[in-house]
């Protein structure tokens, strides 16, 4: 379902993006080369997928929106980048188990633990999901914050053609947490500050807001 890291289709989309968003990275080392990752970032726009996926060598899979497919400049470019396509309302019934089969499957995988793109900038209380997928996979969990993509995909907005500045920020991987309630709390409290850090944003007590715009890709988190 996504191209390989030899895919030619990816090697061309790969600097285009970069080139579009200004790209830059650091701490990308903290994710692995191969086997099972959780890449798990911050969620201010519906092009943090398309940053993170050109930012990490590996072939990345995200879920989307299959309606995203069709935003101007980006949508034609998700699967190829390696968005998964699924259908709001049918979506949130399927989207873990289709995470877990991706993580279980040895992919690396980018998720949005707020569960919803954050209009104000600070990093809101993440949802369970990304917690108990974690716990259920054992895979390890790499923090990451996509500063500045907001400048080229606002969440009330289409695509921008002059893209922007972005930096897409990693931190060091983070182990699973045990399969119980008290252990998946304190994982994403820990998380959450990890994101808030890494962003330099503050952080909220309350979730963000169900649907930061219109089209938002399917929550993982609830």
């Amino acid at each position: 379902m996504v191209p390989g890291d030899r895919s030619l289709t990816r090697l061309v989309l790969r600097p285009l993006i970069t080139a579009w968003l200004r790209l830059s990275s650091d701490g990308v080392q903290h994710v692995p080369d191969e086997g099972p990752v959780l890449v798990a970032s911050t969620h201010r726009s519906h092009a943090d997928s398309v940053a993170i996926a050109a930012a990490i060598r590996r072939p990345v899979h995200f879920l989307g929106d299959v309606k995203l497919t069709h935003a101007p400049i980006v949508g034609p470019q998700l699967t190829k980048l390696g968005m998964i396509p699924l259908r709001r309302g049918e979506a949130d019934a399927v989207a873990l188990d289709v995470l877990r089969e991706l993580v279980r499957g040895g992919g690396c995988v980018a998720v949005y633990p707020e569960g919803s793109r954050s209009r104000d900038g600070r990093v809101h209380r993440l949802r369970s999901g990304i917690a108990r997928i974690a716990a259920e996979t054992q895979a390890p969990i790499v923090p990451a914050a996509v500063l500045g993509i907001e400048q080229a995909w606002p969440v009330d907005d289409k695509p921008r053609a002059r893209g922007g500045r972005v930096t897409v920020r990693f931190g060091q991987a983070m182990a699973p947490p045990e399969p119980t309630p008290k252990s998946r709390r304190t994982f994403n409290m820990q998380l959450q500050a990890t994101l808030g850090e890494l962003a330099g944003a503050e952080l909220a007590e309350t979730f963000s807001a169900a649907h930061g715009g219109a089209d938002d890709p399917p929550s993982t988190g609830s």
